[in-house]
Formats: structure tokens, sequence, C-alpha cells
């Protein structure tokens, strides 16, 4: 049995036990992922304890970025191995293939993006948009954080500029919250992603964008992809892609 983890704070609502033992169906491999639901304060102690007695963990809100106070590492981490105690970022695959499965020739449609929060998620994913040659915006409510990432990442504040996709990489939505109120932006973009996911596929923020004619998509195909890199890093199988998110994919819907 490969054994995993995945740390957080306020993440009940998780679906990543389930990801991973799909994974573990499609390539013949028993996977058991247990999640710890952690405080500041008992942070340090759990990474030595996982580090030591798992296989890997992967890492959600809101500590990508306080990894490196532990670790050697970048800026964000979402998967940490333990035999070498390599960190990795797979949000960002997981985020392009993400787009890639849902907006049809979005790399020649898409200049430019605006990105909401300043998070570990939001690092991964300005720096996966910059790397495909894409302008990114920034927009977050504490403006150190927000120039902070644009430092790291190559991004820039937003100041209203034209874009033609809005990226939710901020928890809100989760518990019916509206962040384009809370941040004070208009819905009226061409495509829009929430890493947000939900049971019915629409959260606040892609209800609102996808009434003003925006394409939408949440972060279920997003969680699934950065697992099954992460796997693939954790474990070294070789396996069809494809064919493994096709199954897992379609095990979340009879789970639901």
């Amino acid at each position: 049995m490969s054994k995993i983890a995945l740390i957080g704070r306020d993440i009940e609502f998780t679906r990543s036990t389930l990801v991973h033992a799909a994974i573990g169906m499609a390539i013949g491999r028993s996977i058991e992922c247990d999640v710890f639901d952690v405080k500041f304060d008992e942070l340090k102690n759990t990474i030595d304890r996982l580090l030591e007695t798992y296989d890997g963990f992967f890492v959600t809100k809101p500590y990508k970025t306080e990894m490196k106070r532990y670790l050697d590492c970048g800026s964000s981490v979402n998967l940490v191995r333990s035999a070498d105690k390599a960190a990795f970022n797979t949000d960002g695959v997981g985020f392009i293939r993400a787009l890639d499965g849902s907006f049809d020739d979005w790399r020649n449609r898409i200049k430019s993006a605006l990105v909401l929060g300043a998070g570990g998620a939001a690092y991964s994913v300005a720096s996966a948009l910059i790397a495909e040659g894409k302008g990114v915006y920034v927009l977050n409510r504490s403006a150190i954080n927000g120039v902070r990432l644009c430092k790291t990442t190559g991004a820039k504040l937003y100041s209203n500029e034209p874009c033609e996709m809005i990226v939710n990489c901020t928890p809100l939505g989760e518990n019916g919250e509206d962040v384009l109120k809370a941040l004070c932006v208009l819905p009226d973009f061409k495509y829009a992603f929430d890493l947000v996911y939900r049971n019915d596929g629409r959260t606040p923020f892609l209800r609102r964008c996808g009434a003003c004619g925006a394409q939408t998509c949440d972060g279920s195909d997003m969680l699934i992809y950065q697992a099954i890199e992460g796997d693939r890093l954790l474990f070294g199988d070789d396996f069809d892609e494809k064919r493994v998110f096709e199954f897992v994919t379609e095990y979340l819907k009879n789970e639901v």
C-alpha cells in the first residue's frame, strides 16, 4: 500500500482522497490518502511526521507558500516527496491541462489574464500563463502580497487593463461568497476559470461570468490533473494520462 497525505486548513470539503484512490485503481497501485487539517503552530511537527511515515504529501491552502520555511524549495509548493525531500508544484501543469480540455484554441484567443488572489495557487497559475507567453495581471485585497507575487513571477498589478480571461485563485466561493463583488470586478470576460470546485460546478463567480457570456470552467479537472502529475512524481509509474483522467472523472461522477 502506498501512503500519501494532504495537509491544509479548513479542508473538510476535499475530494482528494477519492481522486487518489481512483488514480490508484487506474494504474494498478493501492493508494491511501489521509487528510490532515493542521493549525499553523502544528505545521512543522506535522511535516516532520509525514516525511517519516508517508511516501509523500500534497499541500493545499493556506500552506503552499509556507513550505519554504521548512524545506529547501521554491515560493509555492503543493507536493513533497519524502524519500529525498524534493518539493514540486503540479498546480501549473494541472491548470494548463484543464484549460486545454475546456477551452478550444485558448492559446490563440487569450492574450492576457487577470488572476484574482496572491496565495500559493496564484503563483502557480501566473507562472504557468507567463510560460505560455500570456500577459498576467494580479488583483489581491492585500497590495503587499500582490506586489510580492508580481516580483516573483513577472506579472503586473491590475489597473483595469483589458484581459480576455479571469482566474479566481482565492478560496472565495467555497461557501457561496462572490469574489467579483469582494474585489469590485465586473464579470465582462470571454473566459472564466475558478479554482474553487463545487458538486454543481457553478460557483457564484462562474454563474455571474457565464451570465455575461463567458465560457466557464471550475477547478475539478485541475484537481485531477495536478493529482495525476503528483502521483507520477511520487511513484515513477508510467501510464496513459488521458486514460487515467477519464477513469478518475467517471469514478467521481459515481461517487457524488
